[in-house]
């Protein structure tokens, strides 16, 4: 699981490093009382079609360890998240796929769309090596931390690029839905944790 959790972290990085651009060197350092607030990161804009990609693909890779969570969850609250997490990103998905058609945007993959596919599969298969509490606490400490990097990803990387309006009102449109997602898998989380 452990490398499971570092596949996750170079994705994130990856993705962060495709979106953010810290301009230059570090500031430096300015003496006490007349510290100036540190610059803010300029942002590396990505295209619109490589943040449909890496979007349908990270729903599709929430989808598919939440299927396997359907059937194979021992509690009724990690199973419940699961169905949520279906229900959810599968309407999300089929709603972007429509607005890229809708304004005719064709999906393009780049390195982080194709190494979240490498990691879902990974992910997949470590679950399926569990059973039980185990599997349980696997799969939920997965989605919590995918919904953490889903969001910071939303924040510092889908808002501030997407260029196409109706892409900017759909990334902001998922936000709160994602925000929900890591609430009840944090909850759910604890719920597991006690249960021990």
């Amino acid at each position: 699981m452990g490398r499971s959790l570092c596949a996750r972290r170079r994705a994130l990085c990856l993705l962060l490093a495709a979106g953010l651009a810290c301009g230059g060197r570090a500031p430096a350092p300015v003496p006490a009382p007349a510290r100036a607030p540190a610059p803010a990161p300029r942002i590396a804009r990505i295209a619109d079609a490589n943040t449909v990609a890496i979007l349908l693909t990270s729903h599709n890779a929430d989808l598919a360890a939440a299927r396997i969570a359907v059937t194979r969850a021992q509690q009724r609250d990690v199973k419940l998240l699961a169905r949520n997490i279906v229900t959810d990103h599968t309407s999300m998905s089929a709603r972007l796929s429509r607005l890229a058609a809708g304004i005719n945007l064709t999906p393009r993959d780049d390195d982080v769309s194709r190494l979240l596919r490498d990691q879902s599969a990974a992910r997949r298969d470590t679950l399926r090596n569990y059973s039980g509490w185990q599997f349980d606490s696997a799969y939920v400490e997965n989605e919590v931390r995918f919904h953490e990097d889903l969001l910071v990803a939303i924040d510092r990387v889908f808002l501030p690029s997407a260029r196409n309006a109706a892409l900017k009102e759909y990334v902001t449109s998922i936000r709160p839905t994602i925000a929900s997602h890591l609430s009840l898998a944090e909850q759910v989380r604890t719920t597991v944790a006690e249960s021990r």
